[in-house]
């Protein structure tokens, strides 16, 4: 019997969803919610999933480049002892290899232009830890680093003018001392090799150097200025900090954890990350208005048969759920269908970007204001179930006022005054 009744409330909610004549304008409400559903979802999906796909990529990029855990020394003089904290380091498990190098603001000059670049001097069997710009070479090989070549960034080569073999002068503040006054050092390198990692703030100002090289051009001994170290599991780096914190205790060294490098633009994505998202759900919130306005005028436009009904013997509750089910069959289409569009539009979020930009003319993704060269997307499954969810119960919850309504008057005073 129940089957029965979910069958004739499900087909006369069916009915409803298909007026005629005079009811056309219900048909329009209709087609409004459900397209402000639609677009509420797809919106949503596409905007999490760029920020999410954003905040991976630069956060991945960053990472990769300054290590899980940077160890620093306590005071100007640096890290003396390279190899005994390297022996250490690599004692400890989880720690997949340690880098060291020495780190210094230098100006760097080309053909006719000069930019402050951040220099980092490595060893040339260390460049092949750094993933991020080994596999990213794009002229030229980074073993030219061992021949006292430099490596740097494919913006900072376009700024300067440089190409590979192009020979570009280096000048540091950290000069020879004279009766004038200090003299800064200088000295001219070849371009050996060139990456791009993708992210505009690397790309346009690092360059690597033959740490031995750099140490001659500072003017420095056998010290190192920080040593990056690599984890198994980035998201355990704390715990990790605290083993390296206990077994470098005997050192005048301390180390900070990536979370710290990078606080201010991780808070930063989160918040932008959960107001977008906050904003953006007011479009569901707006659709689910539309639904709730529309069963209204249904009720109104349907209130003799709805009495009929009733007269007929349908009880209350049945009557309730038909408008309940009227409202969550848009609610539903509309929610899959919004889906279904915003996880194909984040899948080729790239493509749709190029080819808008190249239709009219102008920049949707600036990699100066970004960082990014690609507008990455990271569909996250958890975030599109929340969404889905969120959608299908502002739908149902829309409905209850409208069915409420259906129920309130009595059918004798209905019909009469019909």
């Amino acid at each position: 019997m129940r089957l029965k009744n979910f069958f004739l409330e499900w087909w006369i909610s069916n009915r409803y969803l298909k007026p005629k004549g005079k009811e056309g304008f219900f048909s329009v409400i209709t087609l409004v919610s459900f397209l402000g559903i639609a677009s509420g979802v797809a919106v949503l999906v596409v905007v999490m999933s760029v920020m999410n796909g954003f905040r991976t990529e630069l956060i991945s990029k960053i990472v990769g480049l300054n290590g899980h855990i940077l160890i620093h020394p306590l005071d100007n003089e640096g890290i003396k002892d390279v190899e005994s904290i390297n022996e250490i380091l690599n004692s400890i498990d989880g720690v997949e290899k340690t880098v060291p190098m020495i780190e210094s603001q230098l100006l760097a000059m080309g053909e006719n232009q000069s930019l402050g670049v951040l220099m980092r001097g490595i060893s040339s069997k260390d460049i092949e830890k750094i993933d991020i710009i080994s596999s990213n070479i794009i002229l030229g090989d980074k073993n030219n680093l061992a021949n006292g070549q430099v490596i740097i960034g494919s913006r900072l080569a376009s700024s300067l003018s440089l190409s590979l073999g192009s020979n570009m002068t280096l000048i540091s503040p950290r000069g020879i001392s004279s009766p004038f006054g200090t003299i800064p050092r200088s000295y001219s390198y070849d371009v050996g090799a060139i990456f791009e990692i993708g992210m505009t703030d690397y790309d346009s100002s690092i360059v690597f150097q033959n740490i031995e090289t750099l140490r001659q051009l500072l003017n420095l001994g056998e010290v190192v200025g920080v040593i990056e170290v690599f984890v198994d599991n980035p998201d355990k780096s704390l715990f990790y900090k605290d083993l390296i914190d206990n077994e470098l205790r005997d050192y005048r060294v301390f180390s900070r954890d990536w979370r710290e490098t990078n606080s201010t633009l991780k808070q930063v994505l989160t918040v932008e990350r959960n107001v977008m998202f906050l904003i953006l759900s007011l479009i569901l919130v707006i659709a689910g208005l539309n639904i709730i306005s529309g069963l209204i005028i249904l009720v109104k436009d349907r209130s003799r048969e709805i009495s009929i009904l009733r007269a007929m013997g349908m009880r209350k509750i049945s009557i309730a759920r038909i408008f309940v089910y009227t409202g969550a069959k848009i609610g539903i289409f509309a929610t899959f269908t919004g889906l279904l569009i915003g996880i194909l539009f984040s899948i080729y979020i790239d493509e749709i970007r190029l080819a808008i930009s190249s239709i009219l003319n102008i920049p949707l993704f600036s990699p100066e204001v970004y960082f990014l060269i690609q507008m990455p997307s990271e569909i996250q499954f958890s975030e599109v179930t929340t969404i889905a969810i969120m959608s299908l119960s502002l739908s149902v919850i829309s409905t209850i006022y409208p069915a409420y309504r259906s129920i309130s008057k009595d059918p004798a005073e209905a019909l009469r005054n019909e």
